[in-house]
């Protein structure tokens, strides 16, 4: 009765220390600052390594991206390897289509902390807030 007692105990503080280190890595990725669109460009005056990472795909960057925003699609399988590349300390600033909470700056953010970026931006509203603020782009003519 003891052993299973003593099983029971270790299985139990085993799944609690589990949980802990989850909510840990939620607390983290939520700690990701937000910025909007409205503020970026003072943002990168005073950041002047600030890079703005457009993570949408290349057809969606070339109709139309932020001005000297770099892109590197999150959706692409060699992503990983690509922002591996990067420096990990400059200030970054994600951002797709709408930012919205599960969407692919989302899990662009998730991939970028995993691999140790520590100064990551979620820019609120993504491409489409920044056209709606009627911010300057980079189009493609018809």
């Amino acid at each position: 009765m003891r052993a299973k007692s003593f099983i029971f105990a270790s299985c139990t503080l085993f799944c609690l220390s589990l949980a802990g280190l989850a909510i840990a890595g939620e607390q983290n990725q939520e700690a990701v600052e937000t910025i909007a669109v409205t503020n970026v460009d003072d943002f990168v005056a005073q950041e002047q390594d600030a890079v703005i990472l457009d993570v949408r795909t290349p057809t969606e960057f070339q109709m139309s991206h932020i001005p000297d925003a770099v892109n590197i699609n999150v959706q692409d399988d060699s992503f990983e390897a690509m922002v591996a590349k990067l420096d990990r300390d400059k200030p970054y600033i994600v951002h797709c289509t709408k930012n919205p909470v599960d969407g692919r700056s989302a899990a662009a953010l998730v991939k970028l902390q995993e691999l140790g970026f520590t100064n990551l931006i979620s820019m609120e509203g993504g491409w489409v807030a920044w056209r709606e603020a009627e911010l300057p782009l980079v189009e493609t003519p018809d």
